[in-house]
């Protein structure tokens, strides 16, 4: 730790949350909650909402900044938007690049290139916006409706019969202009974090609504949450190979948090994967590495470390 005080000493480190996609809310606090971790380690550091039409990077190289923490969720922060701006101003962030970023959040892209991996998802559908008015006797049922590119489950429906299909759809074109129909895979809901290139101890979502979504998130305090997981130690490994094989698919660095559905049958499907997890107090990531024996401090300052070692390597090729 006192290495990376003395790597930043005399600058600062810009904590990126808010932004303009409608997961602005949890991502103010996923940055208060970071911008409050860094403080209690000695690291100087402040909040920045960034509106994409300002000025923020002016203010960025005008404060010193030696690295940005991006902790913006969906649109513009998630989506490659913002660390291509960065690169281009030659202001190292946290996370993964552009183009790991696009493809993880743009979910009908992340499948595609999974299936061409040869890894295990749920079969899949993509409709265009041109393509909103379709018959629901195309898709087998139970499916789920979800848009592409937004995250917190925003816009999600799980049908079981095609009776709300087309309000479902819908409702996924309100966030984005792309929309994926899935098939719905029954089985133990789990997420694996990842720091640096090590899966975190595999976490298991209870939820008492239908499926996980915004509000069993956010505000069901009903969702239960097993770290670790209640798997064997097969079971276990299975998850994380399956979890790492798609980070790796998508050439994530740094962080991420990779979605999966284990089957009756012990068959991990991957579900989609994050490249900026949430980091509230109910996030998930934060909980697989408090198993691991690292504190949020410790999660948000290994974050920088990694992501100055991706830039030093970048920077010797």
């Amino acid at each position: 730790m006192s290495g990376l005080i003395s790597e930043l000493k005399g600058r600062r480190v810009a904590v990126l949350a808010g932004g303009p996609s409608c997961e602005r809310e949890i991502s103010l606090i996923s940055g208060k909650g970071v911008l409050e971790a860094l403080a209690s380690r000695g690291i100087d550091a402040f909040l920045l909402d960034p509106d994409p039409a300002g000025d923020f990077l002016g203010e960025l190289s005008r404060k010193n900044v030696a690295i940005a923490f991006i902790a913006l969720h969906g649109t513009f922060g998630e989506d490659g938007t913002v660390q291509r701006l960065l690169e281009k101003s030659g202001i190292p962030y946290t996370g993964s690049g552009p183009a790991a970023s696009e493809k993880g959040f743009d979910k009908a892209a992340a499948q595609t290139i999974f299936k061409e991996a040869k890894l295990s998802i749920p079969g899949f559908e993509i409709l265009r916006s041109s393509e909103a008015i379709v018959s629901a006797r195309s898709f087998s049922f139970p499916c789920v409706v979800k848009p592409s590119r937004a995250g917190s489950s925003v816009g999600i429906s799980i049908l079981q019969s095609p009776d709300h299909f087309q309000a479902a759809v819908r409702e996924a074109f309100r966030y984005s202009d792309t929309v994926l129909i899935e098939e719905h895979i029954m089985g133990r809901e789990l997420t694996v974090g990842i720091l640096g290139d090590e899966p975190l101890p595999v976490v298991e979502i209870k939820v008492q609504r239908k499926f996980y979504d915004y509000d069993a998130k956010y505000k069901d305090t009903g969702t239960r949450y097993e770290a670790p997981a209640r798997l064997t130690p097969e079971q276990t490994e299975k998850v994380q190979k399956t979890a790492l094989a798609a980070y790796e698919a998508l050439g994530c660095e740094v962080m991420g948090r990779v979605d999966v559905i284990l089957d009756r049958k012990d068959k991990p499907y991957i579900l989609e994967l994050n490249t900026i997890p949430g980091l509230t107090g109910k996030s998930l990531l934060p909980k697989a590495a408090r198993v691991a024996g690292i504190e949020f401090a410790s999660l948000c300052v290994r974050i920088i470390e990694l992501s100055l070692e991706r830039v030093r390597a970048w920077s010797d090729r």
